[in-house]
């Protein structure tokens, strides 16, 4: 499917005013101004995202209350149970806390639930098991501002509970004891873009502020709210920005043995990126709460014995190669269901159902099969006699607001603008169906059923360089937001080096015409374009990265498109 190529508005008189004041490479200027800096103090406070531009936790509404009961549990010794999501955000969150207040306490136990039986959220099973713990506070984590029913069942088992969350709350809040969420109508905390595991992060920080503590005694927590913010896929801005650029910092130093054990397979043990993260931790972390228990993922990343996180990161590989399989194997089936309906060539959406695909899974399957076909996507499995299902959706195309105008024929729902959950009756599958496509066919734009690569500008070939690629590490780390510059360079000459490699990918190594220098590429899933490749008038559309081989580092293109002149093919 051809990719439109959007580029930025450039904003050249403000980036040359930047780079000027800044003592940066002009295109660098530009890049800042393309971020929405206007200001000579947005640019250093965005090129320098030290920890000491935090904002003041007591900011946050609440804060002041579930500082005060989390001081006044550890003085009387109460019993606290930790209770997070089942997601790389919850399991961070816990383990996190967990770590944290050992300091203080002892008497602590960590709650997941599991994702069949209780679902998303707090559940009275939770709460419930809280109670046999005889626990008297529940800190719940990246879930319970809709929790509304759960927390007044906690209260009547008088069990008090504080809410760090981060997802929009409904019309009435739980009334806990403290509800910790940038996104409360009456919160005025400047960062509302805060993960989970952030959220949990200021309460830790307003607590050593309010026993006038060393803040040092959280910086061994950086790398799990690096992972949750990772992973969570917030913007990398702000506050996530700080602490991501912390985080990454001493997992690059401190690499605690479960991190280490998890990043064995991909040899890579330095030089870690929010990249390592998404893509090395963030899924085998996951798996634990979509095939197995959540609690696996909270053991692995607070044990601090090599030899054993290497057993338990075993685990965890084990069961993320499962999910992996799975994964192609449901892929696969949703392809051929989808090509094979007489709706392939017209409808504006995918609504597919099968009664045997696996749960904890079809989300990531309905992430694939966006990429594929570029529709909004809902896969639906079966599970207590209902229809669960999980929603993708392509770019700028809001899937919550789709279903919610389909909500008449749903038991339950939820989600925000790019994936939902949502659960039905077998029976309405079919009205849903058709209800969805034609709410879809309405609004969807035929320029949101194309992908879309965002262009930061055209580049100079001549500016390729290892250098250059220096500069541009300056705005990481990188992430919604704040994505890797993606240039696009025109008119490049093969040099006659260009190659194929396995797995259909394209090894590149191109020229302008008026330089005799090879310029290396690489171009993952690219191979088909080989035998159409040009002599010339070659144009690229890539990101910089550093190649090192054999102690020697290069820079080269990760070519993320490339379009040919008709002419001088192979």
């Amino acid at each position: 499917m051809k990719k439109r190529w959007k580029k930025q508005i450039d904003q050249v008189l403000l980036g040359q005013t930047l780079s000027e004041h800044l003592a940066i490479d002009p295109h660098l200027g530009r890049m800042l101004a393309h971020r929405g800096i206007r200001t000579l103090r947005a640019a250093k406070d965005f090129l320098s995202p030290t920890l000491d531009r935090l904002h003041d936790p007591f900011r946050m509404k609440d804060m002041t209350e579930a500082v005060e009961r989390l001081d006044f549990a550890i003085q009387n010794g109460d019993h606290i149970l930790l209770y997070g999501d089942y997601d790389v955000d919850g399991t961070t969150s816990v383990a996190m806390m967990y770590q944290f207040l050992k300091n203080y306490t002892n008497e602590i136990t960590c709650y997941i639930p599991d994702r069949y039986r209780e679902g998303y959220g707090i559940s009275k099973t939770g709460i419930d098991f809280a109670a046999e713990q005889k626990a008297d506070l529940i800190i719940a984590m990246d879930c319970g501002i809709k929790a509304v029913d759960q927390v007044a069942y906690a209260n009547e088992k008088q069990i008090d509970v504080i809410i760090c969350d981060h997802h929009l709350p409904g019309a009435t809040l739980p009334a806990a004891i403290a509800v910790l969420d940038p996104l409360r109508s009456d919160c005025l905390y400047p960062d509302t873009c805060l993960c989970g595991a952030g959220v949990s992060f200021k309460l830790i920080q307003a607590f050593t502020q309010f026993r006038e503590e060393d803040p040092e005694i959280w910086y061994p927590l950086l790398d799990l709210i690096a992972i949750g913010t990772a992973c969570d896929i917030v913007p990398a801005l702000g506050e996530n920005r700080i602490l991501l650029r912390a985080g990454l910092e001493r997992m690059n130093t401190q690499l605690r043995p479960g991190l280490k054990a998890i990043l064995e397979t991909r040899k890579k043990e330095n030089n870690l990126t929010v990249s390592d993260m998404v893509f090395g931790v963030g899924p085998v972390l996951n798996a634990a709460g979509r095939l197995d228990d959540a609690m696996l993922a909270v053991d692995l990343l607070l044990e601090n014995d090599p030899d054993e996180a290497i057993r338990k990161a075993g685990v965890l590989h084990c069961k993320n190669e499962e999910r992996k399989f799975l994964d192609q194997q449901i892929f696969a089936e949703a392809q051929e269901k989808w090509t094979s309906c007489p709706e392939f060539l017209t409808n504006n959406s995918i609504v597919l159902f099968e009664p045997d695909w696996h749960r904890g899974v079809i989300g990531i399957v309905a992430s694939r099969m966006v990429e594929k076909f570029q529709r909004p996507v809902i896969l639906l499995t079966e599970q207590d006699g209902k229809l669960v299902g999980s929603a993708r959706s392509v770019s700028n195309y809001h899937i919550h607001d789709g279903i919610t105008a389909c909500s008449h024929l749903l038991e339950n729902f939820g989600g925000h603008q790019f994936a939902a959950g949502l659960t039905l009756k077998r029976t309405k599958l079919k009205a849903f169906q058709l209800a969805f496509e034609e709410v879809v066919s309405r609004s969807i734009q035929p320029l949101q059923k194309s992908p879309v690569i965002p262009v930061e500008m055209i580049l100079p070939p001549e500016k390729i360089s290892l250098d250059f690629w220096k500069q541009i590490q300056l705005l990481a780390p990188f992430g919604p937001g704040n994505r890797n510059p993606v240039f696009v360079s025109k008119n490049l000459m093969d040099t006659g080096g260009t190659y194929l490699l396995k797995n259909n990918h394209l090894k590149l190594s191109v020229k302008a015409s008026n330089d005799e220098r090879a310029l290396s590429g690489i171009g993952f899933g690219l191979g088909e374009q080989f035998f159409e490749l040009p002599t010339g008038n070659l144009d690229l559309c890539y990101t910089l990265e550093k190649n090192t081989w054999k102690g020697k580092s290069t820079v080269q293109m990760n070519v993320k498109d490339l379009r040919t002149g008709k002419n001088n093919k192979r």
